[in-house]
């Protein structure tokens, strides 16, 4: 999966700690917009690409335009015969377009090769003299060589796109994400394991140190602090705790009604308040002798999602070992379960974590042992439909080993990895479209993730051990994305 082509990283580029990964990707820009017939407006069947007026035009139009007087003379060609030239310059402009994020006046036009980022020309002024940097141009024609050792490798990809969409040559487009912190929130817990957002400004989070639940108002008012550019910083406000001996929670969710659910022991339990606004815990389904140890509310379908493993959390798996996710209802009937596949394989190891996805999917964080993982995915039938494992090592020199997920409103799958300090990004068919170090945003230990109402990126951390300080939420936004 990862190394279907065509598909080119180039790694995260930084200045400041403000991060833009730049994922140069055979894409069609009509997935964003539909692209029609630059002549007639209606057809969308589009093959050829004229490159002296640089329209795009259906077959119908071809000839049009060839007969036009003021075309006379135009050079229009297939898709197919585009030169790799014009592919470096439509990449190279939409590059260019943009803003240096430390010289707002300037755009990029060099690639230092030393720190591996885009910079303008006072960048290489300030900081980079004495760096190995290229222009742009000859970044993208490297990239370009690296990734289609020849033309008609080039024009074979034009000719598969072609038959998949009828896609223009606008299939070769630039997509910018940036990532943004811009807050960071203290807290008095020694950890984050967990975390579920009830609303913008409130959180409950799971410290299993602590072995409690704690209900947080988030301040995102507070006061600028200069940690390598302009960040706002605020601390939290506990607004309510449940805890106790007999809680130590293992995971949380929230449903529609904003009622907290927990896993604890065997159970999952239900958390409300009463008429004199006194605590109640309820349970809704004791798994015993299974134990559960994960949980997800399915909003979509009002179910709950529990990973469950017969006790022991081995990963040497026998025929006795049972790892399974089920769906719960709200009396605690059950639904569904996930297993094995078609071919009567087993589907985890050990689950851990588990979100709903677009489309009535679901992802699953498996661990496989101590220090790896994977992230498996599967439809409402229980069909597997890809698993995402094993990065490249350019980006990830450590282990995957992914600790929570979550989804944006664009139904892209954001991955916390623990182990490399970062957050890998999907698309809805496990591909990887981008990758982003968390190091670079200041965010040093990445535990949890989930998004607000407003699309905002929210990471829960935990602190070094020989830190007094507590561990931090980071809010994140993210641009193009």
């Amino acid at each position: 999966m990862l190394d279907s082509k065509p598909n080119m990283l180039i790694s995260c580029p930084t200045i400041n700690g403000k991060c833009t990964q730049f994922s140069l990707m055979l894409k069609r820009c009509n997935s964003q917009v539909a692209v029609t017939c630059q002549m007639c407006k209606k057809s969308q069947k589009l093959k050829w690409r004229c490159l002296d007026c640089e329209r795009t035009i259906c077959e119908n139009c071809k000839d049009i335009h060839s007969n036009i007087q003021l075309f006379s003379g135009h050079k229009v060609v297939s898709f197919t015969d585009i030169p790799v030239s014009r592919m470096e310059l439509r990449v190279e402009e939409e590059i260019m377009k943009n803003q240096c994020s430390r010289h707002n006046r300037k755009t990029y036009k060099f690639f230092c090769r030393t720190c591996n980022l885009l910079i303008c020309s006072d960048c290489i002024i300030e900081d980079h003299s004495k760096h190995n940097h290229a222009y742009i141009s000859q970044l993208i024609y490297e990239q370009i060589l690296n990734e289609a050792e020849t033309l008609e490798s080039y024009s074979k990809e034009y000719r598969d796109t072609e038959r998949q969409d009828s896609a223009s040559i606008d299939s070769y487009c630039l997509l910018m994400t940036e990532f943004e912190l811009v807050h960071t929130v203290r807290t008095n817990l020694p950890s984050i394991n967990y975390m579920t957002l009830a609303n913008d400004d409130e959180a409950y989070i799971c410290s299993l140190d602590r072995k409690s639940i704690v209900n947080l108002k988030l301040n995102t008012t507070g006061f600028f602090t200069m940690i390598q550019r302009k960040r706002k910083l605020s601390d939290s406000k506990e607004v309510d705790e449940i805890g106790g001996v007999q809680i130590q929670p293992n995971d949380i969710t929230i449903n529609l009604k904003g009622d907290l659910l927990f896993i604890s022991d065997h159970r999952l339990k239900l958390v409300t308040k009463n008429a004199q606004h006194q605590t109640e815990i309820t349970d809704i389904k004791n798994f015993n002798p299974l134990k559960p140890k994960c949980v997800h509310y399915d909003k979509e379908r009002d179910i709950f999602l529990v990973g469950l493993t017969e006790g022991d959390s081995d990963f040497e798996l026998t025929e006795s070992s049972l790892r399974q996710v089920v769906a719960v209802n709200q009396r605690g009937q059950l639904r569904k379960s996930f297993e094995f596949t078609t071919e009567n394989k087993r589907l985890f190891t050990l689950p851990v974590r588990i979100f709903s996805i677009a489309d009535g999917g679901i992802c699953v964080i498996d661990r496989v042992s101590q220090t790896t993982g994977r992230v498996i995915s599967l439809n409402w039938e229980g069909n597997l439909l890809w698993t995402y494992h094993n990065p490249p090592l350019s980006l990830c020199p450590n282990p995957f080993y992914p600790t929570d997920l979550t989804m944006t409103n664009t139904k892209k799958i954001i991955v916390v990895d623990s182990n490399n300090r970062a957050f890998h990004i999907l698309n809805p068919n496990g591909d990887l479209i981008l990758h982003q170090s968390s190091i670079n945003l200041g965010i040093e230990r990445p535990l949890c993730l989930d998004t607000d109402k407003s699309g905002y990126l929210w990471v829960g951390c935990s602190c070094d051990s020989s830190s007094k300080d507590g561990a931090n939420l980071y809010k994140i936004k993210i641009k193009g994305l």
